[in-house]
C-alpha cells in the first residue's frame, strides 16, 4: 500500500467540495473564544484554494438562514492572498472604524 504524505492530502482535500464545510469552520471560530484567525494558518486544507474562494464560501455560510449563532458578528476579510476572520463582538473597534470599514 501506498500512503500519502500530508502535502499530498492536503492538496487533495483543498481542491475538494463538501456540503457545510465552511459553516462548520464559521462554528468552529465562534467557539474557539478567539478575536481573530488567520483561516490559511488555522484550516491548512483551505489554503490549498484561491484565497477569493475561500472568502465567498465564508460570506454565504455566514449568510445562510441556519448559520452558527453569533455568525452575524464576523468579519471575513481578504488580503495579499491570505483570509482572515474577525468577532467583532470580542473586537473594540477604534473610534472612527466601522464594521463595514475595511
Amino acid at each position: 500500500m501506498a500512503g500519502m504524505t500530508p502535502e499530498q492530502i492536503l492538496a487533495v482535500l483543498g481542491q475538494s467540495r463538501t456540503k457545510g464545510e465552511y459553516a462548520g469552520y464559521l462554528k468552529d471560530f465562534l467557539e474557539s473564544g478567539e478575536a481573530g484567525v488567520s483561516v490559511n494558518d488555522t484550516w491548512p486544507a483551505l489554503s490549498q484554494k484561491k484565497a477569493t474562494t475561500v472568502k465567498q464560501g465564508f460570506e454565504n455560510a455566514k449568510d445562510k438562514k441556519d448559520a452558527p449563532e453569533g455568525a452575524e458578528n464576523i468579519k471575513i476579510v481578504k488580503s495579499n492572498d491570505q483570509v482572515y476572520l474577525f468577532n467583532l463582538s470580542l473586537v473594540e473597534l477604534p473610534a472612527g472604524m466601522t464594521e463595514d470599514a475595511s
